[in-house]
């Protein structure tokens, strides 16, 4: 059983539209791996580990084990210089505080969308979060292999005075992948109860 979990990865991702640009500073989730944070980018900190290709390992949820995304970072960012009116022709893109961001996160073709909240300002720049709605990556999953997949779709206002939505998975995909196994009880009862059906059989 395989599910896929897709991420962006792009060091820094712009978009330009007309005279002026948008772009993606940083997406980071910070997941609870058996009550430890750690951070995973697939855009920004070059100091995390990548997103792609990231294994977070196999887990009992029986006997404890966790996986939650505790939280989603996110920064974009577009020019804000231009002094003609909205709808003019060398306006730039902008951000306001009316502006827009919801992190898609699927697990097991289950929609976990979360609408993620402005946490700052610094110049052109927005800062964003989804504390504290924290994911449960393991809830409900029978044992197998999976991958985990997630993007950002925000909006901006366009130098034409519109208002846009742009993807961060249009930038790319990642994936990370992890493992639920049974617990070691369970496995032993299996195993026990294999050999004496094969036993039966012999005799």
């Amino acid at each position: 059983m395989k599910t896929t979990i897709l991420l962006p990865v792009t060091a820094l991702a712009t978009t330009h539209l007309a005279t002026a640009a948008i772009g993606i500073v940083e997406a980071t989730g910070e997941f609870n791996v058996n009550g430890t944070s750690t951070y995973v980018s697939s855009i920004g900190v070059p100091s995390n580990a990548r997103l792609d290709g990231y294994d977070f390992g196999t887990f009992n949820p029986t006997v404890g084990d966790t996986l939650t995304l505790a939280n989603w970072y996110f920064e974009n960012y577009a020019w804000n210089g231009g002094d003609t009116p909205p709808g003019g022709n060398t306006n730039n893109n902008w951000l306001d505080d009316a502006n827009t961001a919801t992190l898609t996160l699927v697990i097991a073709g289950n929609d976990h969308s979360q609408t993620l909240t402005q946490s700052g300002v610094s110049g052109n720049n927005r800062f964003w979060n989804n504390s504290p709605d924290t994911v449960n990556i393991l809830a409900g999953l029978p044992n197998g292999n999976y991958t985990i997949t997630a993007s950002v779709s925000y909006t901006f206002n366009e130098w034409t005075g519109a208002k846009n939505v742009l993807t961060s998975s249009n930038n790319g995909a990642s994936s990370a992948s992890f493992s639920v196994i049974p617990e070691p009880g369970s496995a032993a009862l299996g195993l026990l109860g294999t050999a004496l059906l094969l036993r039966r059989r012999r005799h």
